[in-house]
């Protein structure tokens, strides 16, 4: 590929249509500076958290195969419980980087208290409710005999401490909406800090702690929960901040709000519950598999969240720019920005690949040496090379098109790529040709390109433009 190409790739007055450009284009340099800064710090979070989730995950393998298998059973239920929490954070987002966009800083400070206050009483009813029906709940998620008890004890202190967790991610998404990244960096990294120390003292008993096995991780995990609560609401009491929450009024529930939140949120939860029971299905099938095909599983997701946490850094940096600039009424940049995104996107996705294909058997080496899990990994490395090429893109376009307000579209699109195909084709996959994890990950595989397919799609058509919010 020549220069030529490449500028006409990457350079910004080549990202939008002449038909659509309202203003002066900034320059490349000023593009992917801009998006650097802003993304960078989510990016670096989301980075660093993968890899203190990686730490945690080879902390609780010390324990044993069982363990890995009943801490990762309870993933899938617990975004299950949050997913009414996380939609609302969509429409936090969402409506924050608009209302800033239009200068309206009392409308922005009134969304995120309205925000606060829902996310407050719905996570404390979700996670109550989670913790009186845990036992089913994680047995129709696929705990065996084995492993049953330990996920139930897991779960149940994750339940307690969830509020907290939920709280600090709606301030979270407030200040992402506005491009204040930076903050809820050193807030989420902090906490995971405070998490893998918590666990070096109770999983294993060091320094006269007790050793508590799976029930410690968990109790490390509602600790920095809390940590990041504590440290969110301090960003967001001090009067020299953007989000200054002492200041009186914007607590009231009030119409307007009320009705921009509904209008993404709505479209967002059906997303999140369309993606959150696929996962289960999913989830439950390749638990079905036995617990050290499992526990290979959960591995390689560990290894592939490196792709997942540019992707999903950059995913929230183009949200903020689609929407700030739709509030500012320049839906070229919207374009030019969210594109912008994505380019650094693939950049990053082939240096991963590469990285997969030649060291990632190493990878594998700090979360087990048992040669039955290694061999059931080395397959799923070399589909996550290929994986990792898509990942990232589709969920740069999926955030560009939820700033935008655009989520009863990606909703579909969930609910057809992971509430249907995937777990039809990996049941048919795994049990039909028992191709067993190979199968299952050739779904996984299937849901991200189509995923990337639709989204490219509509963001390229530009019907999310026209969303007033």
């Amino acid at each position: 590929m020549g220069m030529s190409s490449l500028r006409k790739l990457y350079a910004p007055e080549f990202l939008v249509k002449d038909s659509l450009k309202c203003g002066e284009i900034p320059s490349t340099k000023e593009v992917y500076g801009r998006a650097v800064s802003i993304a960078g710090p989510s990016v670096a979070e989301f980075f660093l958290i993968s890899l203190i989730m990686m730490a945690d995950t080879v902390m609780v393998s010390s324990v044993g195969p069982q363990a890995i298998a009943a801490v990762g059973i309870t993933i899938q239920p617990r975004f299950i419980v949050q997913a009414m929490i996380l939609a609302l954070n969509v429409g936090v987002t969402s409506l924050t980087a608009r209302r800033f966009g239009e200068q309206d800083h009392q409308g922005t400070v009134s969304c995120l208290k309205q925000s606060l206050l829902l996310s407050a009483v719905l996570s404390c009813i979700l996670s109550g409710a989670a913790f009186a029906c845990s036992r089913p709940l994680l047995r129709l998620a696929g705990a065996g005999t084995d492993t049953l008890d330990l996920a139930v004890g897991y779960f149940r202190i994750l339940m307690i401490g969830l509020p907290a967790n939920c709280v600090s991610l709606t301030i979270s998404a407030a200040l992402r909406g506005i491009g204040h990244t930076r903050v809820p960096m050193v807030i989420n990294m902090t906490a995971n800090v405070v998490n893998v120390c918590f666990n070096y003292l109770l999983i294993g008993g060091r320094l006269g702690f007790p050793a508590l096995g799976v029930d410690g991780a968990a109790i490390a995990t509602a600790i920095g929960w809390t940590v990041g609560l504590i440290l969110a609401m301090v960003s967001v009491v001090h009067p020299s901040q953007y989000f200054f929450l002492l200041e009186r009024g914007g607590w009231a529930l009030e119409r307007r709000t009320l009705n921009a939140l509904y209008r993404v949120s709505s479209g967002a939860f059906l997303e999140q519950i369309s993606m959150r029971i696929g996962f289960f299905i999913y989830n439950r099938m390749v638990a079905g598999l036995g617990t050290m095909q499992y526990a290979a599983h959960l591995i390689c997701i560990n290894i592939s969240s490196l792709s997942f946490a540019v992707g999903e850094g950059m995913s929230l940096a183009a949200a903020a720019f689609v929407g700030q600039n739709l509030g500012a009424r320049r839906p070229d940049l919207s374009v030019v920005y969210g594109k912008a995104c994505q380019r650094i996107a693939v950049v990053y996705g082939v240096f991963l690949m590469l990285l997969l294909s030649t060291v990632g058997r190493f990878l594998v080496l700090p979360f087990s040496r048992d040669p039955e899990i290694i061999a059931y990994c080395k397959p799923l490395l070399i589909m996550m090379g290929v994986l990792v090429l898509g990942q990232a893109s589709q969920m740069i376009f999926m955030g560009s098109l939820r700033g935008a307000g655009d989520t009863m579209y990606t909703a579909v699109v969930c609910t057809v790529s992971i509430l249907l195909v995937r777990p039809v084709v990996a049941y048919f996959l795994i049990y039909h040709l028992n191709l067993g994890l190979v199968g299952a990950w050739s779904s996984f595989l299937l849901d991200q390109y189509m995923r990337l397919l639709f989204t490219y799609l509509r963001f390229t058509s530009g019907k999310w433009i026209s969303i007033k919010l």
